[in-house]
């Protein structure tokens, strides 16, 4: 049982009248540091410019701008996106060829460790099963 507080309830402090700290980081006690908002980072995109009608991107004159094809080096692929052609350049060679036996024998190594040990679990529960559940004949 508790006893009564002499003088009846304190007054409750009126947290936000209080000033902050200097080093007081908010949600530092919850465990809430080192993560970014979007505040912090700014907006994702430039805003459009409302001045210029709909449909033109720049001054009368740039038009002869737009139709400049794109750099050489940007190779666009529908199904790899931008990233198709990045090792393109290089040529394949014994290194890559043994590099790629290497990681062969590697996987087939794996996919048979996997395969005995999928084999004797599966064995396992069949004994398990059939001593569980005999015949009756």
């Amino acid at each position: 049982m508790m006893k009564p507080t002499p003088g009846g309830p304190k007054p409750k402090v009126d947290f936000d009248a209080v000033p902050v700290p200097a080093n007081y980081v908010s949600g530092l006690g919850r465990g809430a540091t080192g993560f970014t908002t979007r505040s912090d980072i700014g907006p994702a995109r430039m805003a459009p410019d409302m001045s210029q009608p709909m449909g033109s991107s720049g001054p009368p004159g740039d038009k002869d701008e737009e139709k400049q094809e794109a750099p050489a080096n940007e190779k666009f692929d529908e199904m790899m996106g931008n990233d198709a052609g990045i090792f393109s350049v290089n040529s394949y060679d014994d290194d890559d060829k043994e590099a790629d036996e290497i990681w062969d024998s590697v996987d087939a190594h794996m996919d048979e460790r996997r395969r005995e040990r999928r084999e004797a679990r599966l064995k396992a529960q069949i004994e398990e099963y059939r001593a569980s559940n005999p015949k009756i004949t």
